[in-house]
């Protein structure tokens, strides 16, 4: 099961910072400029990659 741990967003109520669990690890991701980073363990960012794109979409 994956699920998102917490947001942090900026002053224009933009996603700035998540964290992302997953049944192999903990993702943390930051978006910058339209973007995003994330750093954590490569297994666990491929299964986070979904979580990733619905916040995007809520937030957009």
């Amino acid at each position: 099961m994956k699920r998102i741990s917490s947001i942090v967003f900026d002053r224009h109520e933009q996603p700035k910072r998540a964290t992302i669990i997953t049944p192999l690890g903990t993702i943390k991701v930051e978006w910058r400029n339209g973007y995003w980073t994330s750093s954590g363990d490569l297994a666990a960012k491929q299964p986070a990659v979904p979580v990733i794109q619905r916040i995007e979409r809520l937030f957009s």
